[in-house]
């Protein structure tokens, strides 16, 4: 039998090799920013950080005022739209569209960049959402060779599923079902400087499942599945009913999960799970914790959803359930390489290190 396990914030991070490093901005920092305004600005690039999980822009506008600026990540980005980063080299005069921040003035989140007359949208979701995007802003699908293998090997739910858009794990001003020890331990989380995702630490289950990027499920052929999350570049084996428990895992982030099919719905039990958290806003989970997920595709073969429901009697008064999670099956969408890169403030850089 496995031994659940917790790890903690610093060894998560010594994992990958990188100590903590706080930072004022949270990964998923649309919470920060008013998300029904529009605000936009003029000037010149001075500086580009061209990384996930989020690109960095600093831009002098017009005032000589300096606009440092987290964007989109680069996956999202080239994926649904071709942005390039060329397109904001130093030097570069645009006008960015986008959502103010709540807090810091000179601060907006990008949606939409304008260079030389031609509009290039960078987060498409939320431009739509506010209805920013003109008739030229349509998104073309290339269906090249890559795109008819796709096609070609499409078997079941065994190919890449894609999630255009982040889904909250709770709606804003509702609470989770929290007992007494998971106030107290909630109590402790303080999201700018704990948040892991600032620290490039890769998401665990339930969490690495809320995604807004691909995934892929793979049929190993010896009674085992692999789940490919973009985000984080994770990987999540599944082992299916009757298959003998690891004497270790991989991935204890993702816990050890157990498959069975009910008809054509792949359920899923995951159990030991080695991550302390249920989301990214610090809500508690313990290592007893249970999570119990389904898979369920569209009779067309176009749609994949992903439920969860988390059972911790230690955090939770009652089984927490998850967000429905929407996947589209697009065949032009491949898993690409996330490469989580920490931002370094111009003065804090080494010689060597990563500038862009």
């Amino acid at each position: 039998m496995l031994m659940p396990r917790i790890i903690s914030l610093t060894a998560l991070s010594l994992l990958l090799g990188k100590g903590l490093v706080h930072d004022a901005s949270a990964h998923h920092a649309l919470i920060a920013y008013d998300r029904n305004s529009v605000i936009e600005m003029t000037g010149v690039v001075e500086e580009l950080f061209w990384v996930n999980p989020h690109i960095r822009i600093v831009v002098r506008d017009d005032n000589g005022e300096v606009w440092e600026m987290e964007g989109p990540p680069v996956n999202r980005m080239e994926r649904n739209d071709g942005v390039q980063r060329e397109s904001f080299a130093a030097g570069t005069r645009l006008t960015l569209i986008g959502m103010p921040h709540q807090r810091i003035e000179n601060n907006l989140f990008p949606l939409v960049a304008v260079i030389d007359g031609e509009r290039i949208v960078m987060e498409r979701p939320d431009s739509e959402r506010l209805g920013i995007l003109e008739e030229e802003d349509t998104r073309v699908v290339v269906r090249d060779e890559r795109y008819e293998e796709a096609v070609r090997n499409a078997n079941g739910i065994f190919r890449v599923w894609n999630n255009v858009g982040r889904t909250f794990l709770i709606p804003p001003g509702s609470d989770y079902p929290l007992t007494e020890e998971g106030r107290a331990r909630k109590a402790e989380w303080v999201q700018d400087e704990d948040d892991l995702a600032v620290q490039c630490v890769p998401a665990g289950m339930p969490e690495a499942m809320i995604t807004p990027f691909p995934m892929e499920i793979i049929d190993n052929g010896d009674g085992t599945l692999t789940v490919l999350i973009e985000e984080w570049d994770n990987v999540r084996t599944i082992y299916m009913e009757g298959q003998p428990e690891p004497d270790e895992l991989q991935h204890p982030h993702l816990g050890y999960s157990v498959g069975r099919w009910e008809d054509d719905v792949l359920v899923v039990s995951t159990t030991d799970v080695g991550y302390p958290y249920l989301d990214d806003l610090g809500t508690p989970m313990s290592d007893a914790a249970e999570i119990i997920g389904r898979f369920e595709m569209s009779e067309d073969e176009t749609r994949l959803d992903w439920t969860g429901i988390v059972v911790d009697p230690a955090n939770f008064a009652e089984p927490v359930r998850l967000p429905v999670m929407h996947f589209e099956w697009h065949p032009e969408v491949f898993i690409r390489p996330f490469d989580c890169t920490l931002y370094t403030p111009p003065g804090e850089r080494v010689e060597g290190g990563p500038t862009r």
